[in-house]
Protein backbone atom coordinates (compact mmCIF):
# COMPACT_ATOMS: atom_id res chain seq x y z
CA UNK A 1 0.00 0.00 0.00
CA UNK A 2 1.09 3.34 -0.75
CA UNK A 3 1.26 6.49 1.77
CA UNK A 4 -1.63 8.44 3.30
CA UNK A 5 -3.27 11.25 2.08
CA UNK A 6 -3.14 14.06 4.66
CA UNK A 7 -4.93 17.00 4.45
CA UNK A 8 -4.55 20.10 6.33
CA UNK A 9 -7.23 21.01 9.22
CA UNK A 10 -7.96 25.00 9.80
CA UNK A 11 -11.12 26.77 11.33
CA UNK A 12 -14.02 25.37 12.87
CA UNK A 13 -12.70 21.84 11.97
CA UNK A 14 -9.33 22.74 13.63
CA UNK A 15 -11.13 24.10 16.71
CA UNK A 16 -12.73 21.08 17.30
CA UNK A 17 -10.23 19.02 16.76
CA UNK A 18 -7.94 20.84 19.51
CA UNK A 19 -11.02 21.62 21.87
CA UNK A 20 -11.09 17.63 22.01
CA UNK A 21 -7.32 17.10 22.38
CA UNK A 22 -7.48 19.67 25.23
CA UNK A 23 -10.63 17.76 26.85
CA UNK A 24 -7.92 14.87 27.31
CA UNK A 25 -5.03 16.61 28.74
CA UNK A 26 -5.41 20.88 28.80
CA UNK A 27 -1.41 21.31 29.25
CA UNK A 28 -0.92 20.06 25.17
CA UNK A 29 -0.32 23.11 22.43
CA UNK A 30 -1.94 22.39 19.17
CA UNK A 31 0.70 22.96 16.94
CA UNK A 32 -0.99 21.15 13.49
CA UNK A 33 -3.69 18.71 12.75
CA UNK A 34 -4.12 16.70 9.39
CA UNK A 35 -6.97 14.60 8.42
CA UNK A 36 -6.49 11.32 7.36
CA UNK A 37 -8.11 9.22 4.64
CA UNK A 38 -10.28 7.74 7.23
CA UNK A 39 -11.77 11.03 8.51
CA UNK A 40 -9.60 10.86 11.44
CA UNK A 41 -7.14 13.17 12.72
CA UNK A 42 -3.24 13.63 13.62
CA UNK A 43 -2.62 16.01 16.09
CA UNK A 44 0.95 17.00 16.98
CA UNK A 45 1.80 19.46 19.52
CA UNK A 46 3.82 20.07 22.65
CA UNK A 47 3.27 19.39 26.44
CA UNK A 48 5.84 20.76 28.50
CA UNK A 49 8.15 21.47 25.52
CA UNK A 50 8.27 18.31 24.73
CA UNK A 51 6.64 17.07 20.98
CA UNK A 52 3.43 14.69 21.78
CA UNK A 53 0.93 13.56 19.55
CA UNK A 54 -2.96 12.25 19.42
CA UNK A 55 -4.50 10.05 16.94
CA UNK A 56 -8.10 11.49 17.18
CA UNK A 57 -11.52 9.85 15.70
CA UNK A 58 -13.51 11.15 13.00
CA UNK A 59 -16.23 11.69 15.25
CA UNK A 60 -13.66 13.29 17.96
CA UNK A 61 -14.88 11.02 20.90
CA UNK A 62 -11.33 8.81 21.03
CA UNK A 63 -8.50 10.69 21.84
CA UNK A 64 -5.31 8.63 22.20
CA UNK A 65 -1.53 10.11 22.93
CA UNK A 66 1.13 8.07 20.39
CA UNK A 67 4.12 7.12 21.20
CA UNK A 68 7.24 8.41 19.21
CA UNK A 69 9.35 5.63 17.28
CA UNK A 70 12.94 5.76 18.82
CA UNK A 71 14.99 7.76 16.32
CA UNK A 72 12.70 8.55 13.90
CA UNK A 73 10.14 10.90 12.47
CA UNK A 74 6.77 10.83 14.88
CA UNK A 75 4.24 12.53 16.70
CA UNK A 76 5.16 15.85 17.64
CA UNK A 77 7.44 16.55 14.74
CA UNK A 78 5.45 17.02 11.49
CA UNK A 79 8.77 18.67 9.88
CA UNK A 80 10.34 15.15 10.25
CA UNK A 81 13.12 17.28 12.88
CA UNK A 82 14.95 13.86 15.35
CA UNK A 83 13.74 13.52 18.49
CA UNK A 84 16.44 15.62 20.91
CA UNK A 85 19.05 13.21 21.36
CA UNK A 86 18.78 11.42 17.98
CA UNK A 87 20.10 11.55 14.48
CA UNK A 88 17.06 10.94 11.79
CA UNK A 89 18.32 9.10 8.74
CA UNK A 90 22.00 8.32 9.45
CA UNK A 91 23.75 4.95 11.17
CA UNK A 92 26.59 4.29 12.60
CA UNK A 93 28.61 2.15 10.19
CA UNK A 94 32.20 1.39 10.56
CA UNK A 95 34.61 3.38 8.04
CA UNK A 96 36.04 0.26 5.61
CA UNK A 97 38.42 2.11 3.79
CA UNK A 98 42.01 2.47 5.52
CA UNK A 99 45.16 5.25 4.58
Amino acid sequence: MGGHDHTPVTGDELAKVTAAVKAKDSAVTVTSVQKDEDGSYDVFGTKAGAPIGFEVSKDLTTVTERSRPAGGRGPGAPDGQAPSGATQGSTSTPSSTTA
